[in-house]
This record gives C-alpha cells, structure tokens and sequence, in this order.
C-alpha cells in the first residue's frame, strides 16, 4: 500500500449518542477503520459504502461526517483546520465524493428549516446548519396540536444526556 493511499489519525473522537470515544481513525483506498482505544472494538466500512463527507466546524475543531449507503452516519471530531486539504484529496480519489464544507449558523435563532438527510434530522437558518438529530438516537417520538416530542434513548457512556427535546410546528395562516 502507498502511503498516499492511507491516512491515519490516531487521537480523534467519535460521537455515538452524545458520547466521544477516543480512538484511531484509518482511511484506506478501500475501507476506513476506528478502533475505539478504551474497549478495543473495531469500527469498520467499505469504501464504497461512503456516500457524502462533510467538514464541520465544531466546539473541538473540526468533524468529519461520513454518511453511508445505507443512511448511517458515522461522525470523527478533532480535526485541525490544516487537515482539509489532505482529507478533501484523499476523499475525492478514494471515496468518489466531494469533502464539503459546512457552515454552521450562529445567528441564535429559534426557528428555521428542517431537512431529512439520511438517518439525521437536519435544522438549518437561511441554509446553514445550526444543529442536527441523529434519528436513530430517538427512542420515542408523539405529536399534539402544534409539537412535536423527541425522546432519547439513554447513554450511560455520556457524561450528559439529552432525554428529550419538543418542537413547535407554526400553523401555517396562508392556507
């Protein structure tokens, strides 16, 4: 293997519902690798499984946002800025797709569009992302008159939980 062919990140974290598990990241031509180094376990996708890949600008850095064939996303943080052309290369030859940048909003504001990509819930103000719902993080979803009630499955891995978040749906007066 070229050494061009393999990038290797051996202090990043990944985000699996709310948590941040350090571990080493591996991207190879073919496949890409976590290997969390507190349990041992081993993350692994092909190459061609990867679908869209997103830089984030995020509270350690930045994230990288690998979405799947098959809608999973896997989410990396702790990149440095300086990392984007290399991983933006790497990405386009190896992986088939664009790195895109995403700008975050950071109006403040309470209100916005919602956009479904793949297993994540996306809310964004004119455009830019001001956070995401990872679906599959839900463990139980209701509905009445204008909201809409979110409840989290519990990690006993985070520190911090989310348990729940409500939504108000505005009826829409032009109708």
């Amino acid at each position: 293997v070229r050494m061009a062919d393999v990038l290797e990140y051996p202090d990043v974290l990944q985000e699996i519902r709310g948590a941040m598990n350090p571990g080493r990241l591996k991207m190879m031509a073919g496949n890409v690798i976590f290997k969390n180094s507190k349990t041992g376990r081993v993350d692994q996708y092909s190459a061609e499984d990867v679908r869209k890949a997103k830089w984030i600008s995020r509270s350690r850095g930045y994230c990288l946002r690998l979405k799947l064939l098959s809608g999973a996303v896997h989410k990396y943080d702790g990149f440095k800025e300086t990392e984007y052309d290399k991983l933006s290369g790497f990405i386009r030859k190896n992986y088939d797709t664009e790195l895109q940048k995403i700008d975050p909003s950071v109006k403040g504001w309470n209100w916005g569009q919602a956009e479904f990509d793949g297993n994540a819930l996306e809310f964004k103000v004119h455009s830019n992302l001001a956070f995401e719902v990872p679906l599959n993080n839900v463990s139980h979803c209701t509905t009445a008159k204008n909201e809409v009630t979110l409840e989290y499955h519990q990690n006993d891995d985070a520190p911090v939980s989310l348990m729940e978040m409500r939504f108000h749906v505005p009826t829409d007066k032009a109708t």
